[in-house]
């Protein structure tokens, strides 16, 4: 979207505001902006340039150097007004600076007539020199692009460090123990459980029980039988 306006010195005040006001609403939240001088542009030029920019994303407004001021006075972008000492376009928007910057600055080298007077990014003012430099920087796309890469190519290069490192060790692993294996002597069989704990004991045979020697033996004497009188003589 281009926006244009002209506004004259002796014209209305309250038209003056309202362009005021309206540039305040449009560039409310902005932080970059590019100047540039569009005066000597033909008409099929100058609508070349506007259907880039648009096509871009990227906004153009033509405005009277004082009414542009007193815009920028209400925002944070006062010190952007000492780029405005002559007629000029304030060029704002796109992905970046970076793309805004690259798209005039190609454009500079189109046309002659077409000049880059500054830029103000975040607080600070560029030259038209600087912006050629800032032409040539990445911008957010492929910065982030660039950072992708260099974490994944660290990332990648740790993997293949270990993945080799891993084979080596491996490898080393398997070397060593062929080396111990042929030095080892063979093993020695086992014993069967001490010959089957000696064949269990002989089969635990008994041990022969001592005898005593065989006692005489006496016969046993009769009983005395009870009131039987000892030895009595016959007829006395």
């Amino acid at each position: 979207m281009v926006a244009q306006a002209t506004v004259g010195a002796k014209a209305p005040a309250r038209i003056k505001t309202l362009l005021v006001k309206e540039l305040v609403e449009d560039w409310q939240g902005l932080q970059t902006l590019v100047v540039v001088c569009p005066i000597g542009l033909d008409a099929l030029v100058s609508n070349q340039l506007r259907a880039s920019l648009t096509s871009k994303n990227i906004k153009m407004t033509v405005v009277k150097n004082s009414v542009a001021r007193l815009a920028l006075s209400q925002l944070d972008l006062a010190p952007a007004a000492e780029l405005l000492d002559a007629p000029s376009a304030i060029c704002y928007g796109g992905e970046s600076v970076v793309d805004i910057a690259r798209e005039l600055v190609d454009w500079s080298k189109k046309v002659d007539a077409f000049r880059i007077r500054g830029a103000f990014l975040e607080g600070q003012l560029f030259s038209a020199e600087q912006v050629h430099k800032l032409a040539a920087m990445l911008n957010r796309v492929e910065l982030l692009a660039q950072i992708a890469g260099l974490i994944a190519s660290p990332a990648g290069r740790i993997a293949s460090t270990l993945t080799s490192l891993g084979g080596r060790i491996a490898g080393s692993i398997k070397t060593l123990a062929e080396k111990l294996a042929q030095q080892a002597p063979p093993p020695e069989p086992a014993p069967k459980e001490k010959e089957e704990e000696q064949d269990v004991q002989t089969e635990e045979t008994p041990k022969p029980e001592s005898s005593a020697p065989d006692e005489p033996t006496q016969p046993p004497r009769p009983a005395k039988e009870e009131g039987t009188p000892k030895d009595i003589p016959d007829g006395k």
